[in-house]
This record gives structure tokens, C-alpha cells and sequence, in this order.
């Protein structure tokens, strides 16, 4: 059973920030602290990857659209209790109606998939560069915060980005092993930078 947009966006941003944050997650408090980066850039990076993924292949003429899943809704909801966490109450769908033409369908589906990744890179790297910056400029607790934003949006390309079906790497690895390499290795720079800064 599919749950069609925007509910489905609604359903996986409230699961997501239940697994993250358990009851805390409906409390304003939890967003203004300043450990508030690890919800707040799961949360941003999540939406935008897949967003990324939907906006991109309706350009090239296919159909998209996010949606959950009660199994991936209740998976992401049984990780509330456990020290790790399973992000995945939906995915984005896209799939074609015949009337972009093959080749424009074919550069959608590829564009569409690598897009994901890039925006978790792209968060990444903005992030990283401002939290520098703000170092510098003696501001360490808004600088903290943007070095834990860009973390997780590095790891959430890295994730991505594994050669493992039915992750991003996967289809990003047949279409083109180089650009694979590239994105990997920039996500893994991105990845240490943000730890060890």
C-alpha cells in the first residue's frame, strides 16, 4: 500500500524525528539546544535528498513522488529503542510514461539518482567551509553545530553512495565507475574533515 504525497512527506519527517528523539521529538526545545544538529541535519538532509531525487527526474519528464511505507515506517520507528537508527520510511518513485523518449529517460533516471547524494555533499561542504569560518571568527558553539550539520549530511552520502543495492551507489556504480569514485571519495573527505576539525 502507498501513501501518496504530502502526507507521506508528513508521516516520514514525524518517524524520522520519533526515532532520532523519542518523545522529545514533540517538544520545541529538543530544535534550540545545541546537540540539536543531529535531528535538525537528518531531518533537512533526508528531505532534500529526496526531493533532489523527485524534482530532477519531473525536469526530464518522468514521474515522481515520495512515499512511505508501514513496514518502512515501522522499521524506522522500532530503532527508537536501539542504539543505532534505520532511516528508511519511504523512498522517492519515479518511473516514465512513455513520452520523454528513451535517451531523455535514460539521462532523467541517472540525474535523478545522483542528485541525491550531491545535495548531501553540496550541505556538507557549505556547512564545513561556515563552520571554519566561524571558528576562526571565535564563535565555537554555532561553528560545533555546523561541523555536526555537515557530519551527518557527509555520512548520509557516504551511506548513499555504498556500491549496495538498492542504495544511490548502486545505480550511480553501473552508470559510470568514475563518477562513482568521485562522489565516494568526496563524500569520505567530507566525512573526516568534519570529525577531525
Amino acid at each position: 500500500m502507498e501513501i501518496d504525497e504530502p502526507l507521506s512527506w508528513v508521516i516520514g519527517v514525524l518517524s524520522v524525528l520519533v526515532a532520532l528523539e523519542g518523545l522529545k521529538a514533540f517538544s520545541l526545545t529538543t530544535y534550540v539546544s545545541v546537540y540539536s544538529y543531529f535531528a535538525v541535519a537528518v531531518v533537512v538532509g533526508m528531505v532534500l535528498h529526496e526531493l533532489m531525487h523527485r524534482n530532477v527526474a519531473r525536469r526530464y519528464g518522468l514521474v515522481s513522488r515520495y512515499v512511505v511505507t508501514p513496514l518502512g515506517v515501522i522499521i524506522t520507528l522500532l530503532t527508537t529503542v536501539l542504539p543505532f537508527k534505520i532511516i528508511a520510511p519511504g523512498y522517492t518513485s519515479v518511473y516514465s510514461l512513455g513520452l520523454a523518449g528513451p535517451a531523455r529517460e535514460r539521462r532523467g533516471f541517472i540525474a535523478s539518482v545522483v542528485a541525491g547524494p550531491s545535495i548531501n555533499i553540496a550541505l556538507s561542504l557549505v556547512t564545513l567551509i561556515a563552520a571554519v569560518a566561524l571558528a576562526l571568527a571565535r564563535q565555537p558553539q554555532l561553528s560545533q553545530w555546523l561541523y555536526g550539520f555537515s557530519w551527518v549530511n557527509s555520512y548520509i552520502a557516504f551511506f548513499n553512495l555504498l556500491p549496495i543495492p538498492p542504495l544511490d551507489g548502486s545505480k550511480i556504480f553501473r552508470f559510470s565507475v568514475v563518477m562513482w569514485g568521485i562522489m565516494f571519495v568526496v563524500s569520505i573527505a567530507l566525512l573526516t574533515l568534519s570529525s577531525v576539525l
